[in-house]
This record gives structure tokens, sequence and C-alpha cells, in this order.
């Protein structure tokens, strides 16, 4: 039979292509209306943690102790069926099966399903208490399909190890662990029936003691100190005998600086001025029509950097792209069609754009054009007052500022590479610096939840 190295990395891959995932977070964000929130309370009363793996057999009556009950995969109907409700259930996997695992929802749970999985999910749970969340991802679609002002969560590469990220980041630090074995018993790799059950296993030592388990399952079981680790203010205590609790016994709990959680994506404009944003552009036919003007520049660059990679990022009624020989990306929130959170590009152009930001969302709009912005951005900005108002009656221009403000503001965000003021115009052409969004971290001292900008 094969063997694994337990001190190995495992190579594991994601279960279904990107853009299958990426078209299942986008059914689920507009099917369901409810959200995981984070909170900064801290909840000291213990939780219960329950998995499916095959120990939950030996192991299930002592959570008949808990109040509080995360279940996760076949764990809920194995539960259930002996009488012993979860407070909450936590889904994952993006694949269709895992619904045949849940068995009938219940009124009393509240189910916490990642926007990536299957929409037959979502189906069988229609009608009872569920709440959206997002698994946080590093490619570039993963953030710009965020939502905003939702939460990205990190974790390992099991439901397991997601439930111990989920239940902090809802204020849990006493973890009580089951069933997260990692590795198979008498019955196989769970604790009963499994539709996706592997039947190709093989032998990992641990302790002069062999446990036959998966590649996959190696790796969730190798990764759980780390995830541990990363929930600084956390206990963790794990029942039953399986690799997992085998490999955690030798695990000594790592101080870490750094200990970021979660993810969120702050909205780029406020839904009040998008909606007055959207009936400016409706009653003036000459808002948002200036984008033209700069079109020999942008060629300029795009010869320069040998691209035609170009995005307009608040393009109006997208003149800027009419005068172009080929053909180009567009984004503005106020416009219908137009409106989808851009994909990055090698330059992108943000022209009379940033003078009409709301000024307590301008560091969010940079932060994302940072995102945007693979090679260079060309920012055209207004410095004095515009010549129209917007329907409430404030003027368009709602930031009036001089060069030296923007070169400072924008130096917070990108290297500035050339800026300059003609008339009352400051032309700047930028590079990013690294990303970042607002997180939510694991407090040194618990009574506070830091956030970075």
């Amino acid at each position: 039979m094969k063997t694994l190295d337990p001190t190995v990395p495992q190579d594991v891959n994601y279960c279904i292509p990107l853009w299958v995932r990426d078209l299942q977070v986008k059914e689920a964000i507009t099917r369901v209306k409810g959200r995981l929130l984070e909170t900064s309370e801290v909840k000291d009363e213990p939780i219960a943690i329950v998995c499916y793996g095959p120990s939950l057999l030996e192991t299930w009556e002592k959570i008949k102790d808990f109040k509080t009950i995360m279940t996760c995969s076949g764990a809920h109907k194995f539960l259930v069926e002996k009488g012993i409700i979860p407070t909450y259930h936590v889904e994952v996997d993006p694949r269709p099966h895992k619904v045949k695992l849940i068995g009938p929802p219940q009124e009393a749970t509240e189910y916490l399903i990642a926007s990536a999985c299957h929409q037959n999910m979502f189906d069988h749970l229609e009608g009872f208490n569920v709440k959206l969340w997002h698994i946080f991802g590093v490619d570039e679609d993963a953030m710009r399909l965020l939502p905003p002002d939702e939460w990205a969560l990190t974790g390992g590469c099991s439901a397991g190890l997601r439930c111990l990220v989920l239940a902090r980041f809802m204020g849990y630090r006493d973890l009580h662990i089951f069933g997260m074995d990692g590795s198979a018993g008498a019955n196989g790799l769970h604790a009963a029936e499994h539709p996706n059950q592997s039947k190709d296993t093989a032998v990992v030592t641990v302790n002069g003691k062999e446990f036959h388990t998966t590649a996959g399952f190696l790796e969730a079981a190798r990764s759980t100190g780390r995830e541990i680790d990363m929930l600084r203010d956390v206990t963790a205590t794990f029942y039953g005998e399986g690799l997992t609790q085998e490999l955690m016994k030798n695990h000594i709990k790592v101080e870490k600086k750094d200990c970021i959680i979660g993810v969120q994506k702050p909205a780029v404009i406020s839904a009040a001025y998008q909606t007055l944003n959207e009936q400016l552009h409706k009653a003036n036919a000459y808002y948002g029509t200036s984008g033209a003007k700069h079109a020999k520049n942008i060629i300029k660059l795009t010869e320069a950097l040998k691209t035609t990679s170009v995005l307009d990022y608040g393009c109006g009624k997208g003149q800027l792209a009419l005068a172009l020989p080929f053909p180009i990306w567009e984004y503005d929130p106020a416009i219908p069609g137009k409106n989808e959170m851009p994909r990055a590009a090698d330059i992108v152009v943000c022209s009379d754009v940033l003078e009409h930001i709301e000024p307590d969302r301008l560091h969010v709009v940079l932060d994302d054009l940072r995102r945007v912005t693979r090679k260079v951005g060309y920012f055209v900005i207004n410095t004095g007052p515009a010549q129209k108002t917007l329907p409430d009656g404030r003027n368009t221009h709602l930031i009036q500022k001089n060069l030296t403000w923007w070169t400072k503001t924008l130096a917070k965000f990108f290297i500035v590479g050339k800026i300059h003021k003609d008339g009352n115009e400051v032309y700047a052409v930028v590079a990013p610096l690294e990303k970042a969004y607002k997180q939510f971290a694991i407090p040194k001292k618990v009574e506070a939840v830091a956030e970075a900008a």
C-alpha cells in the first residue's frame, strides 16, 4: 500500500473549476438574503465543533453536554438522528453530492453556507435560516466577486478547519472538536454512509501509530495546528482517536504576529450617492462624456507598454472607448451594464472621477484602483468646482483639493511616477503599491477587533 510522509505538504487542488465556483457564488449572492456578520463580542461558553470522522461513533454522546453545537458535512444528519439538534451547520464543499449528507433541515439550526456551494444545497435549505459567507481566495476573481461590505474568511482545506475560523469569527474561543480525524476507522473515512468516500487510501505513521488516509485528509490534518495558531486567543480540545488528534498531541502553539482570519471589501459608493449619479446621467446627456479627450495619451501609453489591456474606471457614457482603435474594459457603478466590479488591467484610466468620490470613501476607491492596476494608472483629477450640481444641490465635485494634497493622498496607495497640474486639472501617472483591505484580526487583547486599511 502507498505510504505518505506526514512532514511533507500534499498537493491538494480545488475540487471544481474556478469559473464554475464563480458562477455558483454569483447565484448564491443573488438568491440568499441573510449574511454572517462579524462581532467583537467574545463568548466564553464552550462550543462543540462536530465533523464526520469515524471517531464520532465513540464520542458523540459527550456532545449532549454542550449547549452550542456546530456541525459540518454528515455530522448534521448523524446527530439529528440521535436527537441532538445543531445550533449551527456549516457547508463549504461546492459539489452537488454534499446535499445528500445533511438530511432533513431543522427549524432551530442556523445554516452557515459558503457562497461557493452548489445550488442544490440552497434548494434543500429553502425556507430555513440560511446565512451566507464567503471563502477567501488569493485569485483575482475571488475578491472581485466579493460583494461590498461583506466578509471573506480564511481557513484550511476542509470544512472542519473552516468551522474553527467561523466559530472564532462569531466570538467563540473555547473550541471542543469531535470527529476531525483525517483518517479511516473500521467503517471507512467517515462515521456513516458518504456518497463520495474515497477508496484509494494510503498509510501514514505518526508517533509509531499507523493511520489510513488520503492526500487531502493528510493535508487537512497537517494544517490543523497552523489554523489553531492563527486563532491566537483560542483553546482547542480534541476528542477521539485519529490522525489529526495524534498530530495535535505534538503541537506546540506558536504565537503569530499577524492573525488575519477575514477580509472585507468596503463599498466604493453609497447606495444613496449611486442613485443620485444614476439620475444625473439620465437627466444630463453631457455628464460623463469627457473621456475621449485623453485618447491620444492612452494610445501613447499602450504603445510604450506594448499592451492594449486598458480599463476605464468610472467610464461614464463610454466616450474613451469610442475614441480608441481597440476594445477596452469599462466600469462605472452608476451605469447599468457596466457596474460589475472590474477585472485588473495593465493600464487603468480614471479621468474626471476622483473629485466626484464621496470623501469618506476615497480611500476605498483608491484601494480598489490599486487592485485593478497591474502596471500603470493614468489619473486626471479636477481641483476646482464643477459647473454641474447633483439632484440634492451639491456641486458634483465633492473633493476640491490642490496638487500637493492629491500627491500625498495618491502616494498612500501608489508609486507616483509623474504628476503635474495643467489649469484646474492634475495629471498623474502611477504604479500600484501592495493591496490592503479591511481585516478581521484576532487581537492580542480580546476586547478589541483590529482593523487595517
